[in-house]
């Protein structure tokens, strides 16, 4: 389209532009006026999305001519471009014209540089707190890996350890909980080998099973080794929640022989009538039953 051509156009103006190469003047006029001709066209015949397209077009048609030199004039460097007295550069102040943006203010420049600093330097905190916190976290672990290597825990520590938290005897068929009696001895070799287990499934089944530890060494045990018909070690004997020895376990014994038992000794602990008691089945894994011959001293009750 010829921007000359406007004045045959309704309403459009009749000032026929300069070229573009003449004064600045004659250039700003030149574009408001083939601006003028491209919404009259845009509105009558693109429509509404064709209009916004157009504008896009004209918008950096504009913006790349603005700086264009005319023939009588020497360019300017880049980086000093002229303003008038709103200080806006040519390109700003055509976007601000045809409403397409507003040019940021100096204060709003100075607090978004403010607020970006400011975010920088909050992530670069962030990260060297990140990087102590990790390096703390390594060092703590090094640490306690050498203590362990240095110091290490024996199985016998272990069932030492297991001593010291027992439960009491006196909780079998009391407090509505089964329990494992455990006899061993320090110098038992196949009681070291099985602490490691034992005090696992003691971790898992701690809050729904009494766990007691016995030290076969220790004289004042003799009665409860007699009691439970103890003859070789380690000896766990499992206790129903009436109290009831349902069977005894002799070495060392896999997790999930351990866990069965427990089990089946948990799903039994609602069993309360006679009757019931007689009909149950038994343990899923039984080994020595030291009362086979004596049932009548099955139940223990301290």
């Amino acid at each position: 389209l010829d921007p000359r051509d406007a004045a045959t156009d309704v309403g459009a103006t009749a000032v026929v532009p300069a070229p573009v190469g003449g004064d600045s003047g004659d250039f700003l006029r030149f574009c408001a006026v083939g601006w003028m001709r491209i919404r009259f066209f845009s509105k009558e015949v693109v429509g509404v999305v064709g209009t916004a397209a157009v504008r896009r077009a004209v918008t950096a048609a504009a913006l790349l001519s603005a700086t264009v030199p005319s023939d009588d004039s020497t360019p300017a460097p880049a980086t000093e471009v002229a303003t008038e007295d709103d200080g806006l550069t040519p390109q700003e102040r055509i976007l601000r014209d045809l409403g397409l943006a507003e040019p940021e203010t100096e204060e709003a420049k100075a607090a978004r540089i403010q607020k970006l600093e400011a975010e920088r330097t909050k992530l670069k905190t962030q990260k060297i707190t990140n990087v102590f916190v990790a390096i703390l976290a390594f060092g703590a672990a090094l640490i306690n890996y050498g203590w362990k290597v240095t110091h290490p825990v024996t199985a016998v520590e272990v069932l030492a350890q297991m001593q010291r938290s027992s439960d009491p005897i006196t909780l079998i068929g009391n407090n509505g909980k089964p329990t494992v009696v455990d006899f061993w001895a320090p110098w038992c070799d196949n009681c070291k080998v099985a602490a490691p287990t034992l005090r696992s499934v003691e971790k898992e089944y701690g809050d729904r099973v009494n766990f007691v530890m016995v030290n076969g060494d220790l004289g004042g045990n003799w009665p409860l080794i007699e009691r439970f018909g103890v003859d070789a070690i380690p000896h766990m004997a499992f206790v129903s929640a009436e109290g009831d020895v349902e069977t005894a376990l002799i070495g060392p014994i896999p997790r999930s022989v351990l866990r069965a038992d427990l089990d089946a000794l948990l799903e039994r602990a609602g069993t309360v009538t006679a009757d019931e008691v007689k009909g149950r089945e038994p343990l899923p894994y039984v080994m020595f039953d030291a009362f086979r011959n004596q049932p009548e001293l099955r139940r223990v009750k301290f």
